[in-house]
């Protein structure tokens, strides 16, 4: 699929990865000139396409109004067809880092408070989502980028829940395995329950946390449905010195709170869970804290940078336009110097004819008249001979007698 065009204006690139919701493609947007990356999703075949493709957009739209220093900016969205299939993309920015996932598993492991900062990021992009009704549903260190600046950005936002109910999948995958990421699923929404809210995702927040502390998640086991068992009625082993070393105890206190099987027993709201992981970090080497005139700051970066691409954009158009037009104009008057050359070159061509053709008739009519004055001159000889023949007879005749 490398090469090819998603709606006349993404070219894709190389496939960075791929999972159960859909492919990811490094892609340039030729319009704008600018990196972006694309997640695409095969359209299932069935008279409802249209309709899928359809609350696709719809979803899409509403989840991408979430513009946020934590948050991967949604440009775009829309379906086409793909090496033959028909698919639903996503285009967003590009974000150059690594995966928390990448980041816990690659090196040493990352210092505890480093985790509980990145937490914080995470948490502080669900609150915003969260007061917009927006829920993640999928969590999951995989889902975090760290930029080399020390930033997290939250990837998918709302697109399990888009996946789910736009393209009327079930609870269960082709595969098998529960629509998401088991290991970091919250027990309601492995057993499919109807009323999810956000604590869904404190939950999978909680299960983030577990692994950046310990190298692993709450539950490992290999079998889905062991798994799935583990999620909804088992306990974690909790966090202590030995598995999680220098984790202080009111962290220890909030990851477990985090991982209830009820609802009801977690945090009340992301934001509850950011203050209670930011309390624990002055005097612990924290790293940078987004403040709200951070995050204003932030927006108005990128506004001023999406203002000013499409700017550079509009000029570069108005430049083709003009570029265009003086080359139509230089076109038109080649175009009519060429006929005037043309039409030139005609008259002198017919004048020349016409000159020929008179002097032609010149020496025909010259010649004619020749001719007559040759044939004249000849007649008058003729009869000139003739009469002095006569003449001649009528003298030499003998004269008549006279009675």
């Amino acid at each position: 699929m490398r090469g090819e065009l998603l709606g006349g204006r993404y070219r894709l690139g190389e496939r960075l990865g791929g999972g159960g919701m859909g492919e990811v493609w490094a892609a340039e947007d030729v319009r704008m000139r600018r990196p972006v990356a694309a997640k695409l999703v095969d359209v299932v075949p069935g008279r409802y396409a249209d309709q899928v493709e359809r609350r696709f957009v719809h979803e899409v739209r509403s989840a991408a109004n979430l513009p946020h220093r934590h948050t991967v900016t949604v440009h775009d969205c829309g379906e086409d067809l793909v090496a033959g299939r028909r698919t639903l993309y996503l285009v967003m920015e590009r974000v150059d880092g690594r995966d928390l996932r990448a980041v816990f598993h690659s090196g040493p492991r990352p210092a505890w408070y480093e985790v509980v900062d990145w937490a914080g990021q995470i948490g502080s992009a669900l609150v915003a989502a969260h007061a917009r009704g927006i829920l993640h549903r999928d969590i999951k260190p995989q889902n975090a980028m760290l930029t080399g600046e020390g930033v997290v950005k939250v990837l998918d936002f709302g697109l399990a829940k888009i996946l789910r109910e736009s393209l009327r999948l079930g609870e269960l995958t082709a595969s098998g395995t529960a629509l998401g990421t088991l290991p970091y699923m919250s027990p309601e929404q492995c057993r499919g329950d109807r009323g999810i809210d956000h604590r869904t995702d404190l939950y999978s927040l909680g299960c983030l946390l577990y692994e950046g502390f310990t190298g692993r998640p709450p539950f490992t086991n290999p079998a889905p449905h062991a798994l799935l068992q583990q999620q909804l009625y088992e306990a974690p082993r909790p966090l202590t010195a030995r598995n999680a070393p220098g984790v202080p105890p009111g962290i220890a206190d909030l990851v477990a709170s985090l991982l209830a099987k009820d609802p009801a027993h977690r945090p009340p709201d992301a934001a509850t869970v950011v203050a209670r992981l930011r309390a624990e970090l002055p005097g612990a080497e924290p790293g940078p804290q987004p403040r709200a005139d951070e995050e204003a700051a932030e927006l108005l970066r990128r506004a001023e940078g999406e203002i000013a691409e499409l700017r550079e954009a509009v000029e570069r158009d108005v430049r083709r336009v003009r570029e265009e037009a003086a080359e139509d104009v230089a076109a038109a008057r080649a175009a009519a110097r060429r006929i005037l050359d043309e039409t030139r070159a005609s008259g002198i061509s017919l004048l020349e004819e016409a000159k020929a053709q008179a002097v032609g008739l010149l020496d025909d009519a010259k010649a004619r008249a020749d001719a007559l004055v040759e044939e004249a001159q000849a007649e008058s000889l003729r009869l000139l001979d003739e009469a002095r023949a006569r003449a001649d007879r009528l003298a030499s005749a003998p004269a008549r007698q006279q009675p």
